[in-house]
């Protein structure tokens, strides 16, 4: 046989060019052929923030500028031990850091606390004794003291109410008094100072989640129907402006599990109603839901990283503040501060 000949390059380049070309060629192939790099993790849309300087549980809070305020409440944990202060801690989202408003004039759980522009209002609570009452207080910016406004009226004291605040307006939408669950629901014009009367809710209710829609819609989601968590609902009703009655809307749903639901930590947040946490008839849960109110729709979100029972929240710049509460159904307040930043899709 005759000997076998080694084809030559085209471009006359020697053997050992060749060679290195091919091997560049190779593993450059070997590279573009490889897995494309696994993607980043999703981040959470859940972080914690700097802790709250004393535990708190069953506080009012409330968005303040941009600031958020948590007054009164319970500091210390076990059964006939429980401190009801009168202390107000406030966060300033910018700085990151904690600081402190004047002491509240009053000493009380469940208070319906309310930021309208730069003024802090405390309208209602729960003392310790569990007794209802219907003072109101101003915190005013400039002097830093607390003064009276009139009070709410007769028959109407509650805490642990719907708590809305805007365009100089206050909202308390359902409640607990001292002796049961309301329906009752009524306003305060901040500027004419005096209160009236709305449409009752189509049930009692307690610790529910509230919103205004901006064409002034009012919305009522969840909530107990009992003084304690043993009667979740989650039914959710509207009334529009000027409207005589509630009307039923979409109803809060979590797939695969109970939807009943009540004393979540919401606020509005980038247009819709955050609910976070919050108690079931057995449990704390950390389920989030957000409500679109103009689609009238539920969809679940991300869970809080831990159950939260027993604490309000406050929305801010386009973030929901979640301080303090308790991870299960008992007296044992929390330090923590959770802060929801929702991504751009549900998980």
């Amino acid at each position: 046989m005759g000997a076998r000949h080694l084809a030559q390059p085209a471009d006359g380049l020697d053997s050992g060019v060749s060679r290195s070309l091919a091997i560049s060629l190779g593993v450059a192939l070997a590279v573009a052929c490889e897995s494309p790099s696994a993607p980043d993790a999703r981040q959470s849309a859940w972080s914690t923030g700097p802790d709250v300087p004393r535990p708190v549980l069953a506080a009012g809070v409330a968005a303040l500028g941009l600031e958020i305020a948590v007054a009164g409440g319970f500091d210390t944990g076990g059964a006939g031990a429980m401190n009801v202060t009168a202390e107000v801690d406030v966060f300033d989202s910018a700085a990151g850091t904690w600081g402190k408003l004047p002491d509240a004039p009053v000493r009380w759980t469940d208070a319906n606390l309310i930021g309208v522009g730069d003024t802090l209002y405390l309208a209602g609570g729960i003392d310790a004794q569990r007794v209802a009452h219907g003072e109101v207080y101003a915190l005013d910016p400039l002097s830093r003291r607390w003064h009276t406004l009139p009070p709410l009226p007769p028959g109407d004291e509650r805490g642990a109410a719907g708590a809305i605040g805007v365009q100089n307006r206050i909202y308390l939408l359902g409640g607990a008094s001292s002796t049961g669950v309301l329906d009752r629901c009524v306003q305060f014009d901040i500027a004419q100072q005096s209160w009236t009367a709305l449409p009752p809710l189509p049930a009692p209710r307690a610790h529910p989640a509230a919103m205004r829609r901006s064409d002034g819609w009012l919305i009522v989601a969840g909530g107990f129907a009992s003084l304690d968590a043993s009667e979740p609902r989650s039914e959710v009703w509207g009334l529009p402006p000027l409207g005589t009655a509630w009307q039923p809307l979409a109803a809060m749903h979590v797939p695969g599990a109970s939807d009943a639901r009540g004393g979540c930590a919401y606020g509005v947040v980038l247009g819709g109603l955050i609910c976070a946490g919050g108690e079931g008839a057995q449990a704390a849960s950390k389920v989030v839901e957000r409500y679109d109110p103009y689609l009238d729709e539920w969809t679940v979100r991300e869970p809080m990283p831990v159950e939260r029972a027993g604490t309000q929240g406050a929305a801010l710049g386009g973030r929901l503040f979640v301080p303090g509460g308790a991870g299960t159904l008992s007296l044992d307040p929390t330090d923590t501060l959770y802060i929801y930043t929702p991504l751009d899709t549900p998980p």
